[in-house]
């Protein structure tokens, strides 16, 4: 039994033993990581200043905290494995530095790729080159080896694009107030606008002005002063303008030598219906023209027809008429009333007369009322196709019972009388409708009873 006790006390020495050095080798190791601990800790401090985000940087400076590298003599103190604790996050650090470091490149990259586009985009708005400025900062975007030092470029390249930016801003201002200027009322462009609408919607040709304020346009935008442009663009006008005041004549003269063939036609003079052909044959010509040398050509058949028209009814103004005294003729195909007085034309008028389910009445007739001024007063109720507003006029003479009346319209346009009328929107419910002028002085020339004859 003493044997025994003895070899168990033998064992304890040795386990007490063991034990003590043991805690011996810990507490030599333990130094060493306190060492390593302080070195991590330096090492975290100088990757936060080069770049490393405090965020990151806090989060692994917690965690290193926490490694307890002193108390060598606690029952954990092995078993927590400090080593390897610090080792973890040595390499958790280091992945976060290489990490932070590929983005931070990859933004200065960015921010260098961005502001080359845009330089390249706008550099007919820079005044100033840019080339060498870019080459510098990719020298230092291949040499930078930090965060920090990366960020500082970013910041560079940053606040360069903001200058680059305001600076083509302003040329583009600059540029915008000279298109402005142009395109504003009494500007160049905006003239331009104008005629070419009004050739567009008269059928004519623009000539060279799209082209012409399209060069002009991309010069002011460009910011260039655009004097050569506006020269040509001027000159164009100028013929627009001719062409455009030439076709208006055309339109103006056009009415003028209707009435003179209507008149003729009305009046059954020689040549009428040559004359109405050329007329016909005219307008056609006239709507086809697009260039001042087609107008100039309808010009003269214009020309032509109206000095005829005008020399047949001349030659042949009385002998129209077996009706003694005063008679009206009204041509219903024509659109036209003519005056006589003892067989001799007296005046002639272009009219609108009855429209569709509505015409005016054939046949011979007299005047048996005169009223002026008078108010027309809508028989169809309101929702039916022929009701109309109350419309009060100056003169009416009425020809035939149920209220058909020759009177002025002053709500028809003097250019809509005419042939074609009778089908417009403002053709009568039957009446004989009248231009105010001839009205004025066809009332005090008409006699109550004067014969009204309305053929077709």
């Amino acid at each position: 039994m003493r044997t025994t006790g003895r070899v168990v006390l033998g064992l304890g020495v040795v386990i007490v033993l063991v034990a003590g050095a043991d805690l011996g080798l810990a507490y030599h190791g333990s130094g060493s990581l306190g060492q390593q601990k302080a070195a991590l800790s330096q090492q975290l401090a100088l990757y936060q200043s080069q770049g490393l985000p405090p965020s990151q940087a806090a989060s692994l400076r917690a965690e290193l905290e926490r490694v307890d590298t002193t108390s060598w003599w606690s029952p954990t103190f092995l078993t927590s494995n400090p080593s390897q604790r610090l080792s973890q996050i040595r390499q958790s650090a280091g992945r976060a530095w290489e990490k932070t470091l590929i983005d931070a490149r990859t933004q200065a990259q960015a921010y260098l790729t961005d502001y080359q586009r845009y330089v390249s985009g706008n550099s007919a708005w820079l005044a100033t080159p840019t080339s060498r400025q870019e080459k510098a900062w990719s020298t230092k975007l291949t040499s930078a080896i930090t965060p920090g030092a990366l960020e500082s470029l970013v910041s560079q390249i940053e606040l360069q694009l903001t200058q680059v930016k305001s600076e083509v801003k302003a040329a583009q201002a600059k540029a915008a107030a000279n298109v402005s200027l142009a395109s504003s009322s009494g500007g160049i462009l905006q003239e331009a606008a104008s005629l070419e609408s009004i050739a567009k919607s008269d059928n004519l040709s623009a000539l060279a002005v799209p082209q012409d304020v399209t060069s002009l346009r991309q010069a002011l935008t460009a910011g260039q002063p655009g004097t050569s442009q506006s020269a040509a663009l001027s000159a164009q006008l100028a013929q627009l303008k001719a062409e455009i005041g030439l076709n208006d004549q055309l339109i103006s003269q056009s009415l003028s030598v209707m009435d003179l063939v209507d008149q003729a036609g009305a009046e059954q003079t020689p040549n009428a219906t040559t004359y109405l052909a050329s007329y016909q044959g005219s307008q056609t010509a006239l709507l086809a023209a697009r260039t001042a040398a087609q107008l100039v050509a309808v010009q003269k058949t214009l020309d032509s027809l109206q000095q005829q028209a005008q020399a047949s009814l001349s030659s042949d103004q009385c002998g129209h008429t077996s009706i003694s005294g005063k008679s009206i003729y009204i041509s219903l195909s024509l659109q036209e009333m003519v005056f006589y007085d003892n067989g001799c034309a007296v005046k002639a008028t272009p009219v609108t007369t009855g429209r569709a389910l509505l015409r005016t009445p054939t046949g011979t007739y007299h005047i048996f009322d005169k009223q002026s001024p008078y108010v027309f007063i809508s028989p169809w109720p309101p929702g039916s196709p022929f009701w109309y507003p109350t419309s009060p006029v100056n003169w009416v003479m009425e020809f035939d019972q149920g209220g058909y009346y020759i009177h002025d319209a002053p709500w028809e346009p003097t250019s809509v009388y005419g042939p074609g009328s009778q089908n417009g929107p403002d053709a009568s419910h039957g009446c004989v409708q009248t231009p105010g002028s001839v009205m004025a002085w066809a009332y005090s020339w008409t006699p109550m009873g004067t014969t009204v004859v309305v053929a077709n």
